[in-house]
């Protein structure tokens, strides 16, 4: 969030370091990805609502309506908007999202709504300011004006809970009303990065860490302005030696000057200035690891030396994938959960859904609910591939009837979504598998009747060719045809 008073028109202070700038960005696509995978998979599903297994067709049925609803999600802007929202999430802990009834979203800074919860925590009204255009010739921003921006006209929007629905009122600067209505499911989701019991607003990751960083800026600064210091010199000549400044000075570099080597020497402060700069490089190697680390940045964290193993990389990485547990956690129900119960309403509304659905997902004796299927470990989504491979490994190692109670599908189908790949076209479901192996089965069991009838009338036509030729007149006749 910007400054107080700041607009376009000034520059932003520059800091000495780029390593929570780094950090915030690798922390955010990071999250991105697990919160929304890019392997076409929906980071939700729709589940019974008392948690038991749904019927097959039903659950059949719900499978492709979480596609539906994903594919038409993913062809917004989300991705971009929710990189945005965990960015300021990052940075300032607070961030508004709103979907519009086209299905695209906007994002709004702290400094443009205001929002009130109850004890629980849970929003009870929510208040942002909107603004339309009036004049797109004399638009100009002025953050020390929020209510008088030039070419734009100011409104605010207010969203209330009272009892159990969602109101909403749309004001112009002088208070009068310019529209109203009502919400099932309200269009917004209030995110913040960690909350407190009994606060509004959140606090951001960066706070957490703020003397890290303050830490770092001051060591980074210490440094660069001793190694700016040490790097300074003096050319200086004896005043008492037999060449003078004028023997020097006026030649270019590489010239022939007549000169004594005694009398001219250089004036510097980086000997004296080492132990210093050195002690000031430590720290800042050290509190750049520190910052790394609360940024799940691996290569930061990872220590230097000749005796780091393998092991330890991974016990670090471990390490760092649950220092996000609980801010993750509400980042994925708070801001997931709101935009695909408001995707399933603009969608059946206008008519690309089934409108019985919407009394089985909102209603309150409704039986389907969206359950989030992203979480901690796709944290280490990049990995994935990695760990499943030594599974794969240490399942052949294991005797068979520990074998042969395996779930191979479902490790088939992990093995694919690591590798970004849709699973279904893979990997055969159990009733497919369940029906092929009941048709080879069938075929079997044929093909064995068959034999048996085929060796059953070689057996009788044998028996049958055998008695004939005991009769002496058919013998007889055999020899006399055999004599011809």
């Amino acid at each position: 969030m910007p400054p107080d008073s700041w607009d376009e028109g000034r520059p932003l202070p520059q800091p000495y370091n780029s390593v929570g700038s780094r950090g915030v960005t690798g922390l955010a696509s990071r999250i991105l990805s697990a919160l929304m995978p890019l392997n076409d998979t929906p980071f939700f599903k729709f589940g019974m609502i008392d948690g038991s297994e749904a019927p097959t067709e039903v659950g059949t049925y719900l499978e492709s309506l979480s596609y539906q609803v994903y594919r038409k999600l993913i062809s917004t802007n989300l991705r971009e908007i929710v990189y945005q929202a965990l960015q300021s999430l990052i940075i300032a802990g607070d961030a508004l999202l709103i979907m519009d009834d086209n299905f695209f979203f906007s994002l709004y800074r702290l400094d443009q709504y205001v929002v009130q919860r109850n004890i629980s925590g849970e929003v009870i009204e929510v208040i942002h300011q909107e603004y339309e255009v009036v004049d797109p010739d004399e638009i100009r921003w002025d953050q020390a004006q929020l209510d008088n921006r030039h070419g734009f006209k100011t409104f605010y929007c207010q969203y209330l809970l009272q009892d159990g629905v969602w109101t909403y009122t749309k004001e112009d600067s002088e208070g009068n009303v310019v529209s109203q209505g009502e919400y099932i499911v309200p269009p917004f989701a209030v995110l913040r990065w960690l909350a407190l019991p009994g606060e509004n607003y959140g606090r951001s990751h960066c706070e957490d860490i703020y003397g890290d960083l303050m830490s770092l800026e001051g060591y980074t600064k210490s440094l660069v302005d001793g190694l700016a210091a040490s790097s300074t010199f003096w050319i200086g000549i004896d005043p008492t030696g037999v060449t003078e400044v004028d023997d020097v000075a006026p030649y270019r570099n590489g010239s022939f000057v007549s000169a004594r080597s005694g009398d001219i020497f250089t004036i510097t402060p980086a000997a004296t200035m080492n132990p210093q700069v050195q002690s000031a490089s430590r720290a800042v190697e050290e509190m750049r690891r520190e910052v790394g680390q609360a940024f799940l940045t691996a290569a930061q964290a990872i220590p230097s030396g000749d005796r780091v193993t393998a092991t330890a990389v991974r016990m670090i990485g471990s390490e760092l994938e649950t220092v996000l547990g609980g801010a993750f956690s509400s980042i994925a129900r708070t801001l997931m959960e709101p935009i695909v119960a408001r995707t399933i309403v603009l969608m059946i509304d206008k008519g690309l859904l089934d409108p019985g659905l919407e009394e089985q997902f909102f209603a309150e004796d409704g039986t389907l609910n969206t359950q989030i299927i992203t979480g901690l470990q796709a944290l280490s989504r990049d990995s994935d591939l990695q760990k499943l491979m030594q599974l794969g490994e240490m399942v052949r190692n294991l005797p068979p009837e520990a074998v042969a109670t395996f779930r191979w599908d479902a490790y088939a189908g992990a093995l694919i979504s690591s590798l970004g790949f849709d699973p279904r076209l893979w990997v055969k479901d159990e009733e497919t598998v369940r029906a092929e192996r009941q048709e080879a089965q069938n075929m079997q069991t044929q093909m064995g009747i068959s034999q048996s009838m085929g060796q059953g009338v070689a057996q009788a036509v044998g028996g049958a060719a055998q008695t004939a030729l005991q009769d002496p007149a058919i013998q007889e006749q055999l020899l006399g045809e055999i004599m011809q």
